[in-house]
C-alpha cells in the first residue's frame, strides 16, 4: 500500500474517535438489531447460504490441542425448528470462532445466518456484522422468519452473472449497506461511504467508473443515485482465506431488490474491471496506483456542495503536534462548512509522507459518510488527496483551524 494512502486510512480509522475495531487482537462485537451498524434483513438473506431458526442444544469449547486458529472458539450444537433458506439437518454442529459470532447460550432459540465452511465440512456463522437474530420487544422469532421468507434472495442471481462470464465463484466474502451518492457526486471519490462493515473498501474509485463498468453487463447504477444500496462481495477463483496478491473479487450492487451494478477488483489494488473482462483482471500487473490520483476537478470545485458537507454532524481532528479531538457545536461546524462553500481553483495534490507539525487532519462525519482533508496551516493549502487536488480556502478557514487545540 502506498505510504500516502496508508497514512490517510490510518487517520480515518484511528482518529475518528469511533469504537475501536481491534484492540491487541481483540474480537469485534456483532452489531445488535437496530444499531447503526446493523444490516437489513435483505442483506442478511443475500449474505447467508443457510438461514435456520434453531434451539441451542449445547455449547462447548473446542480445545483442539495445538490449533491456534480455534483458540476461543466454541462448538455449538443446534436443533433445527425451521429453515428459511436452503436446508439444515435436524441437529448439527457449528464451529463458532475463534471470535464468537452467534454468542449462543444453551437452551435459547435464535435465527442463525450460516455459510458453507470453506476450510472443511459443515456450516459456520457468516461473521460480521451480524450472524444471529433473537426476539425483540417489537418482533418475535416467528415474525422475523415470516419477514425473511418474504425476501427473494439475490445472491444466486449475482453468482450466475459471474459464472456466465467465465468466473468460478467459491464463496461470499462480506456484505455492507450505504446510501449511494447523488448523481452529481458520481465523478468524485473523496466522500468515503460508511457501510455496515465500516468504510467501503471495494469502491475507492469515482462512482461513475463503476457505473460505466456495470452498464457493460446491462446494469444501471445511475438511475438509483441517492438510494439505499447493498454491496455483496464474492471470492472468485480462490477459496478463502487465501488473501494472496492477484486474488480476484466479484462485487454486485443491489438497490430496490434488483442488481444494479457489478465489477471485479483484484488484491491488492487492481481494478476495477468489467465482469466481462476476465483475462484483463487475471492478467493485471501488480502495480500500485499513483497516489494522489490525477486532479479530478481541474476546473475548480465548491467543496461544501460537492461533498454535501452541510450534513456534517461532527468534525474530528488531529494536529501535527499530536493533539486530537472533535467539534460537535453546530455553529462551529456550520462556520467550517461556510468557509468551504465557494468555488475555488484547484491544483494537483502532492502528498507529503513526512508532514510538518503545522499539518491538520480534518474529518467531516455525517453519520452516513465521511470526508477527509489535510490542511497545511503554514502555506494555507487544503488537500483532498483521494480526488487528487488541493485548494487555498483563504483567511476565514485559516482562522477557524487556528482555534483548534
Amino acid at each position: 500500500m502506498h505510504i500516502g494512502r496508508a497514512a490517510l486510512i490510518a487517520f480515518v480509522l484511528l482518529t475518528a474517535c469511533s469504537p475501536a475495531v481491534f484492540s491487541g487482537g481483540a474480537c469485534l462485537t456483532p452489531a445488535p438489531p437496530g444499531s447503526p451498524g446493523a444490516p437489513s434483513l435483505s442483506a442478511l438473506v443475500d449474505r447467508a447460504d443457510v438461514i435456520v431458526l434453531a434451539t441451542v442444544v449445547r455449547t462447548e469449547p473446542t480445545d483442539t490441542p495445538g490449533n491456534h486458529d480455534e483458540q476461543g472458539a466454541r462448538r455449538v450444537t443446534l436443533r433445527t425448528i425451521q429453515s428459511a433458506k436452503a436446508s439444515a439437518p435436524g441437529e448439527f454442529v457449528v464451529l463458532d470462532g475463534p471470535c464468537p459470532m452467534l454468542m449462543a447460550t444453551q437452551g435459547e432459540s435464535l435465527i442463525a445466518f450460516l455459510e458453507t465452511n470453506p476450510a472443511g465440512p459443515g456450516l459456520k456463522p457468516v461473521g460480521l456484522p451480524t450472524s444471529a437474530l433473537r426476539t425483540t420487544p417489537s418482533r418475535s422469532l416467528a415474525q422475523l422468519m415470516a419477514e425473511i421468507n418474504a425476501i427473494r434472495p439475490l445472491d444466486g442471481e449475482a453468482r450466475s452473472l459471474f459464472e456466465r462470464n467465465g468466473w468460478t465463484v467459491t464463496a461470499k466474502r462480506d456484505v455492507s449497506e450505504f446510501d449511494m451518492p447523488r448523481l452529481s457526486e458520481f465523478g468524485l471519490a473523496g466522500r468515503e461511504i460508511r457501510g455496515t462493515s465500516g468504510p467501503m473498501p471495494a469502491m475507492s474509485e469515482p462512482f461513475e467508473r463503476y457505473a460505466m463498468l456495470s452498464s457493460e453487463v446491462g446494469l444501471d447504477m445511475r438511475s438509483h443515485a441517492g438510494a439505499r444500496a447493498e454491496l455483496l462481495t464474492f471470492w472468485l477463483e480462490r477459496k478463502p482465506p487465501e488473501f494472496a496478491e492477484g486474488t480476484p473479487f466479484g462485487h454486485v450492487l443491489i438497490a430496490d431488490r434488483r442488481l444494479i451494478g457489478a465489477w471485479i477488483s483484484v488484491l491488492a489494488e487492481g481494478g476495477p474491471f468489467s465482469v466481462r473482462d476476465r483475462a484483463a483482471a487475471l492478467g493485471a500487473p501488480n502495480v500500485r496506483r499513483s497516489f494522489p490520483p490525477l486532479n479530478r476537478v481541474p476546473n475548480g470545485i465548491n467543496i461544501a456542495q460537492a461533498y454535501d458537507l452541510a450534513a456534517t454532524r461532527t468534525i474530528y481532528f488531529k494536529t501535527g503536534l499530536g493533539g486530537n479531538g472533535e467539534i460537535t457545536d453546530p455553529a462551529r461546524i456550520r462556520a467550517f462548512v461556510d468557509a468551504l462553500n465557494t468555488t475555488m481553483p484547484t491544483a494537483q495534490a502532492i502528498w507529503d509522507p513526512n508532514p510538518p507539525s503545522t499539518t491538520y487532519y480534518l474529518h467531516f462525519d455525517s453519520g452516513q459518510s465521511f470526508f477527509s482533508v489535510v490542511y497545511d496551516s503554514e502555506h494555507g493549502i487544503l488537500t483532498v488527496a483521494t480526488d487528487g487536488y488541493s485548494v487555498k480556502p483563504g483567511p476565514e478557514f485559516a482562522a477557524l483551524v487556528a482555534e483548534i487545540r
